[in-house]
């Protein structure tokens, strides 16, 4: 549940931004923006923290066996797409579209497996549940979907 939490996390903060800052002609902008740095940057950074400090636990989670080496790996590209995210906030235009499209090919791609798992009898909960749904899903094609709608709207994001 905790994307969901950070979703409506960046609702809300984008929300207080709009209120204090009066630039409702940019909305769009505001919450891409923080659904970036929530969603990609704050979950990136927690899952590095995850899959190498609480490895086990992951690990039994996800139904794999503990002390499998994937787990550095997968917390290193977390970190890479965490300190990406969080980047965003100050770095938009074609940063954004690379941070974006960085981070959806790797989540889509681990949704892609974690159903291949499931197809083959893996019912673990953090390998087919709520969370795989909606961070490896839904967050992605939202951020996609976003950035496209966006440079329909507007001219093409730049530096």
């Amino acid at each position: 549940m905790l994307p969901v939490f950070l979703f409506f996390t960046a609702v809300i903060a984008a929300i207080l931004h709009l209120i204090v800052t009066k630039k409702w002609e940019s909305w769009e902008r505001f919450f891409l923006t923080y659904v970036i740095f929530f969603n990609v940057g704050v979950m990136g950074c927690l899952s590095f923290f995850a899959h190498t400090f609480m490895a086990e636990e992951i690990a039994n989670g996800i139904g794999f066996p503990p002390g499998n080496p994937f787990q550095q790996e997968v917390g290193s590209a977390g970190l890479a797409f965490g300190v990406l995210g969080l980047l965003s906030y100050r770095f938009q235009g074609l940063f954004w579209n690379a941070t974006i499209i960085g981070n959806a090919v790797f989540l889509l791609g681990c949704f892609f497996f974690h159903i291949i798992q499931y197809l083959k009898g893996n019912t673990a909960p953090f390998n087919i549940g709520v969370f795989v749904w909606f961070n490896d899903l839904f967050i992605p094609l939202f951020l996609l979907g976003s950035l496209y709608w966006l440079s329909q709207r507007e001219k093409p994001l730049s530096t």
